[in-house]
Parts: C-alpha cells; structure tokens; sequence
C-alpha cells in the first residue's frame, strides 16, 4: 500500500469518521503500525485473539512495542509470538504464566511489565473508551497495587483509584465472528472477553472476522458492537488455537491429593450458588459437585452457567473457562463481555470463589500470584474475586513441594487480598478463619492434630466438634 492511499485511508476513517469500515488485508492493516506504537490486543489464551494481524506484525518486524493485554499469549502463538521475537518494549498485562517465556523475561528484569488486576484492567480500557478518567475500586486495597495511588474511604469501605489509560493505545487488535461491511460486530461464545472494551479504548481499531457480510445482513438487535467503533476490517483466515493442549512450566499432572482437596470444597457448594472456580485445582471442583446440588459456574472470560467438560474431539476453542479448558454451557446459560462478567464479580453477584494459593495466613490474607525473583503468574482475575466475592474458600495442597507450610503466621510473599479468606482446604485439613484464629473444624483420616500442627505455622484452635474429612 502506499503513502497516498495511508493518508486516505486516516482522513477517511479517523478525522472525518467515514460510514463503513476499509477492508484490508493482514499486511496492509499492519502497515500502519510503526516502531514504538501502543497496540492493545484482546486477549484470553486463545480465544477471541486476532492471530492472523499478530503472524503479519511479526513476519513485518516492527519493534520496541507498547502492549496492552489481558495475558502474554500461549508458548508460540497470540502476543507470545511477539514477545519472544523481541519485537515488545513494554506490556501492560494482567497474566503472565500462559506463556513461560513472557514469565522468564520478566523475573529476569528483561522485559517491562505493567501487572494490574484483571477486572481493574478491563475497566481501564472501558472508562478510555468511555472518556471517564478513572474510578474507585476495591480490588488491590492492602497489596502492592495500591501504592502511589489515591486511597478513600466511601460509605465506610476502602477504595483506591485507578486512572484510564492516558494516552489511549493508538490501535486495537481484535476479533469478530462475523461483521457486516459497515462494521457492526458480531462475537461468539467466550471469545466476547476483551474484544469490545479493547475495540472501543483505541484510536485505530482493526478488526480480523471469521465472516464480512453485506452490510444489512446482521440484524440491529443482534449487533454486539456497532460499527462506529471499527475503522479497518480483514478477513480472518479461520485459524484458532486450543490452549488446553499447552503445558505451561511448572505444570503437574492431576493426581489423587489435588482430587481429594476438590472433592471436599464441592460440599461446600450449595443450591442457587453462583460460583467462580480459580485456575488449577479450584478447576477441578466442577468435576466433584453432587449430582442432587445445582450452582451456577461462572468464568471470567464471559461465561455462566458452565457444564462438564465436552467429549474429545467436540472442544470449541471459542468456549473455554478462565484456565482455557475446554467447556459446555448448560441450558439456561449465557455468554457476555468480560466488563460485565468483572461488574458481577465486584458487584457481590459471586457467592463463593474458590481460588489457589501460595501462602495464606492467620489474618486471612492471601498470596498467590508471585514469589519474587523466582515466579511472576501474574495476578488474573484472582485479586478481584478475593476482594469481592461474598465468600473465598482457598484450595490448596498443605505445603509446598520442598515441605514448607502454605499456611503461615504472616504472608512474606506479595499480598493478593487482606483479610478476604473464609475458609482453607488442603488433603490435611479444612480450617476455619475466624476473628480469634484459625480453627480446625476436620482432619484427614489416619492423620493427628499433632502431625496437622506440625505442618502449619499458626498455632491452630481444635473446634470441640472436630470432625473426620469425608473425602
């Protein structure tokens, strides 16, 4: 494409705000963009990510990036390819362990990484396209996210404020499942996420869909996002990854100790629950809910209603859960944007968040997404549901693998949530948080309390009721 036809291109569709979108090959929309530009690319794993405009921006080279995503993308694919061709200066990310090669640049110092809560993320990029400055949030109060930023007390409940991104990414990166020549969008499935919030906080938005169709051939009210937030259009050749079949670092297969601790937290799940399952063993709590009990699962990528894993070979990499496993959605179940899904989660329409931890303490605090110097997950959406929720129940094995307590007197590592447990899980115990300490309301058969305290730090208190695991 030449110069001529670029400078058309930008008055049309950025100064005069022309009525139907320029449709554009991969390359050509890629052009735009040059050394040093900020590119905000919706992601979640794989689903909804604009993979075919990421493989044109590499194979063109272009460097020292400005990234903002919700995660670093799968070993090889999505923003990982970016990021390990060495085209990225800076990312702006809630997620890192998708992509071990992201994680290992940023625990070496090697790359800059801006990590910020996933439900405070999505609405940075909302309150930019929405043209608000910011806004208060709960998430982060009492952790490391809070510091240098302005903290108030508003109807007696702390609140740090977080400004919109200024200024706002020059191009969006996203995905459709179908838009009309006009521009009108349309998702599909979980592959909603950060598509629209991302599409409207940019200057330039591009746009890579499964399926152009003459403009009237989607319906007004099946529009999800209308046309005057899309400038540039190309055609997506289809292809799509499926993250589950990824290992990242670190990863260990499921065994009997992970199943225990499952099974035992579904017994905390009651009728009517709305309920959000954290990555790891917190996934694996769907599996083990009794079959005369019905919750509602909810995901972060936009999903509730979940139901069991799809029979092999009927996966969808448009329908996964928030650890991009394969999923159904049952009957009466609903898909929606990750706004809307972090509105529920801060709003108090969670009941229970099951979530993993790397150290919970007697105050109930919680840590588990860094161990500095050595791991750097990232946060996710694990600071908003711990914040949030109006219950937090921590899955997690009773020790590291090196047989270090998990649970401890006071957290050392880096703080996800203060105070915000309820309850903690392990194959050794469950163990009550209370005002007066941590209670041990049942043991593990053929286990002791001496053989309990001598793997937890905190002096436990032994409930007069104490009851055996039913695992």
């Amino acid at each position: 494409m030449g110069k001529a036809k670029i400078k058309t291109l930008l008055r049309k569709n950025f100064v005069s705000g022309g009525s139907a979108a320029e449709i554009m090959t991969a390359e050509e929309a890629v052009s735009l963009i040059k050394d040093g530009d900020s590119i905000a690319i919706a992601t979640f794993f794989s689903a909804g990510v604009a993979l075919d405009l990421i493989d044109a921006l590499v194979l063109r080279g272009t460097k020292r990036l400005k990234i903002f995503s919700n995660d670093t993308g799968l070993p090889g694919e999505s923003t990982g390819k970016l990021i390990e061709s060495g085209q990225v200066d800076s990312l702006t990310v809630s997620f890192i362990a998708t992509n071990p090669e992201a994680e290992k640049l940023v625990t070496q110092g090697k790359l800059k990484v801006n990590l910020i809560p996933q439900g405070t993320l999505i609405e940075k990029f909302r309150a930019t396209g929405s043209g608000i400055g910011g806004f208060y949030t709960p998430t982060g109060v009492g952790t490391e996210v809070e510091k240098g930023k302005e903290k108030k007390i508003i109807n007696g409940k702390e609140y740090i404020f977080e400004e919109a991104f200024f200024p706002k990414p020059k191009f969006a990166f996203i995905k459709a499942w179908m838009a009309d020549k006009k521009g009108n969008l349309i998702f599909r499935g979980a592959a909603r996420n950060f598509n629209p919030a991302v599409a409207q906080a940019a200057e330039i938005t591009i746009v890579e869909a499964e399926n152009i169709v003459e403009t009237g051939e989607i319906a007004p009210d099946e529009v999800m996002l209308p046309f005057n937030y899309v400038d540039i259009l190309v055609q997506s050749s289809g292809r799509k990854v499926r993250p589950w079949e990824f290992k990242p670092r670190g990863y260990r297969a499921i065994g009997s100790t992970k199943e225990k601790i499952a099974r035992r937290v579904a017994k905390e799940l009651e009728n009517g629950d709305v309920v959000n399952l954290g990555i790891g063993i917190p996934t694996l709590v769907a599996n083990y809910i009794p079959k005369d009990v019905t919750v509602n699962l909810q995901a972060e990528p936009g999903v509730l209603g979940i139901g069991p894993r799809p029979q092999e070979g009927f996966e969808d990499p448009d329908i996964i859960d928030a650890g991009g496993n394969p999923i159904t959605v049952l009957d009466g179940g609903a898909f929606f944007d990750s706004s809307l899904s972090f509105s529920m989660i801060r709003g108090g329409h969670i009941d229970k968040t099951v979530l993993g931890a790397l150290q919970v303490d007697e105050k109930g605090n919680l840590a588990n997404y860094l161990i500095p110097g050595k791991r750097a997950p990232g946060i996710g959406g694990g600071m908003d549901l711990a914040a949030n929720a109006k219950r937090v129940i921590i899955a997690t094995e009773h020790t590291t693998p090196d047989g270090q307590p998990k649970i401890v007197k006071k957290c050392s590592l880096p703080l996800t949530a203060k105070g915000a447990v309820n309850l903690i899980i392990t194959e050794l115990a469950v163990i009550k948080v209370t005002r007066r300490g941590l209670v041990l309301k049942e043991i593990a058969p053929g286990k002791t309390v001496k053989e309990v305290q001598a793997l937890t730090e905190p002096r436990l208190i032994i409930a007069k009721n104490l009851k055996k695991m039913d695992v």
